[in-house]
């Protein structure tokens, strides 16, 4: 009986470690907790000491380029013994160890540990100044790897249910791709502009794609971009009101990046718009990049418009809307 009882067990592992990365998967639940949540694990006087401020201070950094401040994170803290079942699903997870037994801090990265899609990021230390120090010099990565999970989190749900027709009907006719979930619709399709819109109560989010001939070497300059932008927006997004249009708000000056997207030079713009001759406006961020096979400068934008509600989630759904686009044959 006893043997019968190992081998059970010895053939159960077999067949638990032999699963493949996607059957794991399946064997996991799904993750629990808000869309910009961060769970963190730390002991009551590691939250009261300077660890707990770097985390508290990291979480509350403004959301970029909102009407409003917002944080970037919203943080809940339980202490080490407090780490249960109950919390092990959580989406985002950063869990303390600082002991003395440590020689030099480091950070471990792990994923799909007790939920899919998880996150999950180990602080591991020493007592003293150099924590800290480590921490303060990761903070770029430890951003990078929250952004880049949450992102992907909506993308993959937006893939598992994708709008009908907008993908084909963009490919054949501006060849371009892009997802995006069920929801959305055509609001305007011309010769070199498309607007998909998405409205809810009290929300609005807004996908546009622009191109352009690609004719000068400073295309990719903030001013350029901006006035092209607003170019557009004023021929194809009118207001509510006569004479009303959408454009950049000047008085905000916008956030100007140059990045890598599918190894390709990609330039992004945050910002604010408001309507001329209007009161409404609300946050928006672009994605500019280079075709050059047909010598066009194509832009992607998402914007958001909820008057009485955070933006912080609306804005991050329209931002891995536009990590999809792609330009297509």
């Amino acid at each position: 009986m006893r043997r019968s009882i190992f081998l059970l067990s010895f053939i159960s592992l077999i067949l638990i470690t032999g699963c493949t990365k996607q059957e794991r998967k399946g064997l996991l639940p799904m993750v629990t907790g808000k869309p910009g949540e961060v769970l963190l694990v730390i002991d009551p006087y590691l939250w009261e000491s300077t660890l707990g401020q770097y985390f508290s201070d990291f979480c509350n950094v403004p959301f970029e380029a909102l009407p409003a401040d917002e944080p970037s994170y919203s943080l809940i803290h339980i202490p080490s013994d407090g780490f249960n079942r109950i919390f092990k699903g959580h989406r985002n997870i950063i869990v303390t160890d600082i002991s003395d037994q440590h020689t030099e801090p480091r950070i471990i990265v792990q994923r799909n540990v007790w939920a899919y899609p998880q996150l999950l990021i180990k602080v591991v230390g020493p007592k003293d100044s150099t924590t800290i120090a480590y921490l303060n010099e990761s903070s770029f990565k430890l951003r990078n790897l929250l952004q880049v999970d949450e992102r992907n989190r909506i993308i993959n749900n937006y893939n598992k249910n994708r709008a009908k027709g907008i993908d084909e009907m963009l490919k054949q006719h501006h060849n371009v791709s892009i997802s995006v979930p069920a929801g959305y619709d055509v609001g305007l399709d011309s010769s070199n502009f498309i607007w998909l819109t998405h409205e809810v109560a009290d929300m609005t989010q807004g996908i546009l794609i622009y191109y352009y001939p690609y004719t000068d070497e400073n295309t990719f300059t903030p001013t350029y971009l901006v006035n092209m932008r607003n170019q557009f927006t004023r021929k194809f997004v009118p207001g509510p009101v006569d004479g009303s249009y959408m454009k950049t708000e000047n008085q905000f000056p916008v956030i100007f990046s140059e990045n890598k997207k599918n190894g390709e030079y990609m330039v992004e713009i945050r910002g604010l718009w408001r309507l001329e001759k209007a009161f409404m406006g609300g946050p928006f961020i672009s994605h500019t990049i280079l075709d050059e096979p047909r010598n066009r400068v194509v832009t992607v934008e998402g914007f958001v418009y909820a008057p009485r509600l955070d933006k912080r989630l609306y804005v991050r759904e329209v931002e891995a809307i536009l990590y999809t686009f792609d330009i297509v044959d």
